[in-house]
C-alpha cells in the first residue's frame, strides 16, 4: 500500500473498517456497519449474505442502500448464487470476485438479475468471500453504478482480507441473530403498509416478478404462469422465490391467498386504469 500510485485509505475507509470492528464485538447493529462499508467504497448499495451450497440458497443478514427506495427499487437479495456461478463454491477468505470478470456469461443470467443491473444502472457488482465453512459461504457484495472513481476495485481488494479477518473474528451468533432480524417478518413489515399490486409496489417486485403476480390473481396454476409466459419451470420457481423472499410468502398457496384478495384485485384494477389513461 505504500508504493507509489497505489491506493491508499482515507478517514472514511478507516471508520468503515471500525465500524465493522465493533459489530464484530456487538458494539453496532450490522446493517450500521454495513452502511459505512457501502458508503466508504462508493458503492450504491451492497449485502451480508449466507449461501448455504446443499441448500442452493442464501439468506441476507444485512441490507445497506445509499439511494432513496421510496424513487429507486430497494435491494432486498443476494445475487451470489445468480451469478458468479462455480466460484461461489471455492472461494479463498478475503478474495474479491467481480460480476464482470467472473460471473457467468450474459446469456445465463436469470431476467431477475437482468432486470436488477438495467434498472439501478450497474456498473459491476462485487463478491468479497468473508468466510468459508464447506457447505456454508459468507459474502459481502457491493453493487456499483456506473461514473465510479477511480481506485474504486483497487480499493475494496486491498481492504478485503482485513474485512474478512474481522469477520471471522466476530463475536458468535452475531450472523444468526443479524439473519434472524432480516427475515420474512422485516420484509413483512415493509408490505404490510400497501397491497403488493398497487403502483407504490412496496415489495419492490421486477416487472417479471409482476406479471407472474398477475396471473397467479388470475388463479393460474405454476404450471399455466409457465406457459402463458413462454418460460420453463425452473425459471417460474426462481421468479416464485424471489416474490416469497421480497414478499414475506413462505409458499404458493400463501401468496395466491393475498393475491386473490379484494384489496389485491382493487389495486390492480387501478393500475391497469391509470395505464390506459
Amino acid at each position: 500500500m505504500g508504493r507509489a500510485g497505489a491506493w491508499l485509505p482515507n478517514t472514511q475507509h478507516t471508520r468503515a473498517l471500525i465500524n465493522f470492528i465493533q459489530w464484530s464485538q456487538g458494539g453496532v447493529v450490522l446493517d450500521a456497519a454495513l452502511t459505512e462499508v457501502v458508503n466508504a467504497f462508493g458503492a450504491d448499495c451492497g449485502t451480508l449474505s449466507r449461501v448455504w451450497l446443499n441448500k442452493v440458497g442464501s439468506r441476507v443478514a444485512a441490507r445497506a442502500d445509499t439511494r432513496d427506495t421510496t424513487i429507486s427499487r430497494p435491494l432486498f437479495l443476494s445475487f451470489t448464487n445468480d451469478v458468479i456461478g462455480p466460484f461461489a463454491s471455492k472461494p479463498k477468505k478475503g478474495v474479491v470476485f467481480s460480476l464482470k470478470d467472473h460471473g457467468k456469461p450474459v446469456n445465463e443470467f436469470s431476467a431477475v438479475v437482468l432486470d436488477w443491473i438495467s434498472h439501478r444502472k450497474l456498473h459491476d457488482i462485487l463478491f468479497v468471500c468473508l468466510d468459508n465453512q464447506g457447505c456454508e459461504i459468507d459474502f459481502l457484495e457491493l453493487h456499483f453504478a456506473k461514473g465510479l472513481e477511480p481506485g474504486w476495485r483497487e480499493a475494496i481488494e486491498t481492504v478485503a482480507p482485513e474485512i474478512s479477518e474481522i469477520y471471522r473474528n466476530r463475536r458468535a451468533g452475531l450472523i444468526t441473530e443479524a439473519i434472524s432480524r432480516q427475515s420474512v417478518t422485516t420484509i413483512q413489515r415493509a408490505v404490510n403498509d400497501a397491497p403488493l399490486m398497487s403502483l407504490e409496489n412496496p415489495a419492490g417486485l421486477t416487472r417479471a416478478e409482476w406479471r407472474v403476480c398477475v396471473l397467479i390473481s388470475r388463479g393460474l396454476s405454476q404450471q399455466s404462469i409457465g406457459s402463458e409466459l413462454e418460460i420453463g419451470p425452473a425459471t417460474v420457481r426462481t421468479h416464485l422465490k424471489h416474490i416469497y423472499g421480497k414478499t414475506g410468502m413462505e409458499n404458493f398457496h400463501m401468496l395466491a391467498r393475498r393475491l386473490v384478495s379484494i384489496e389485491e384485485r382493487e389495486a390492480l384494477h387501478g393500475r391497469h386504469n391509470q395505464a390506459r389513461a
